[in-house]
């Protein structure tokens, strides 16, 4: 339940945000950072109307490490691409001042607030 209040309201401040600062350009792309109910693995996942990469980068503080797309599926015209992140990536993205995610072409900012909201009170479950 908390992870479906999370994404609720990391929803609504990327619609705020998008009001706020671009109001005039159409919203492409929207990511939501959360912990997979049954394995609990954190994730992150795109939706956006472009292609669906194998891969994607997380620069946070300088430091760049890849990220392997898991799943995908459609929804609409759009496509949903999500990427388990490992413990050590996603611990290190926790800890940083700030995070962006990058596919070809795209740049994304990964809000330090929306970091924690969605991460900082699910430990990540170790694989052995």
């Amino acid at each position: 339940m908390r992870g479906i209040l999370v994404a609720l309201v990391l929803i609504l401040a990327q619609i705020a945000a998008h009001d706020a600062f671009g109001a005039g350009a159409p919203q492409t792309s929207r990511v939501v950072l959360g912990v997979d109910a049954k394995s609990s693995q954190r994730y992150v996942q795109l939706t956006d109307r472009g292609p669906v990469y194998p891969t994607a980068e997380v620069t946070c503080d300088g430091n760049r490490r890849t990220i392997t797309l898991t799943r995908s599926s459609n929804v609409g015209d759009r496509t949903v691409a999500t990427y388990i992140v490992p413990p050590k990536i996603s611990e290190g993205m926790l800890k940083a001042a700030e995070c962006r995610l990058m596919v070809p072409g795209r740049e994304i900012s990964l809000a330090r607030e929306q970091i924690r909201a969605a991460w900082s009170a699910h430990p990540q479950a170790q694989k052995h």
